[in-house]
């Protein structure tokens, strides 16, 4: 009797390693999937529970950003492609920090389409993992602890307004610049 509750202890065990790996290697297949970054982190929440969910999702976006960081380094024509996409959607704007986070919470925003702007903003590689982990952590963190239930219920007319409200913070924190025209700078009569 003892013996058959040690060799399901042993069993229940595996599983609880395994599990987490397995959904942290999800968010690594997450591109080649095509699936959304917000479906499976609120099904980490659903899973794990808000703080393990929130974890695995942390470490499960940081080691697919490692990859896409790795691609770019490796490959030049891929990073000539998303040069060329993030020309036509951004318009050569360079976002801040907080601009990507906010972004990142929008769920019709490509994922590596920012981690692109983090890699075009840095200059080394651990700067780029620290910028990533701060743009990924609230986005693990509102849609882990949202839950599938509270976005199902939540009605249209919340979800615009919210969406409105993120967009206008994002002009709001944009990097600003001040533009000293030619003739205003120097005076249009030299005198030698």
């Amino acid at each position: 009797m003892q013996l058959e509750w040690l060799l399901q202890m042993k069993l229940w065990d595996s599983y609880v390693l395994v599990a987490p790996m397995a959904f942290i290697f999800v968010h690594i297949l997450r591109p080649i999937l095509f699936l959304p970054v917000l479906l499976l982190c609120i099904t980490g929440g659903l899973v794990f529970g808000i703080i393990a969910g929130t974890i695995y999702s942390v470490i499960g976006l940081l080691f697919s950003s490692i990859i896409f960081y790795c691609l770019l380094s490796w490959l030049p024509v891929l990073s000539k492609k998303c040069e060329q996409i993030e020309k036509r959607w951004l318009k050569q704007r360079e976002l801040t920090i907080v601009q990507i986070c906010l972004l990142r919470l929008l769920p019709f925003m490509h994922f590596h389409l920012l981690s692109f702007c983090i890699y075009q903003n840095t200059k080394s590689f651990i700067e780029y993992l620290r910028t990533t982990l701060l743009s990924v952590l609230p986005l693990a963190i509102v849609y882990t602890a949202l839950g599938g239930d509270t976005l199902q219920q939540m009605p249209i007319w919340y979800a615009v307004p919210v969406t409105l409200f993120i967009l206008i913070l994002v002009y709001f924190f944009r990097r600003k610049q001040t533009i000293i025209k030619w003739q205003t700078f120097f005076s249009p009569t030299s005198h030698l």
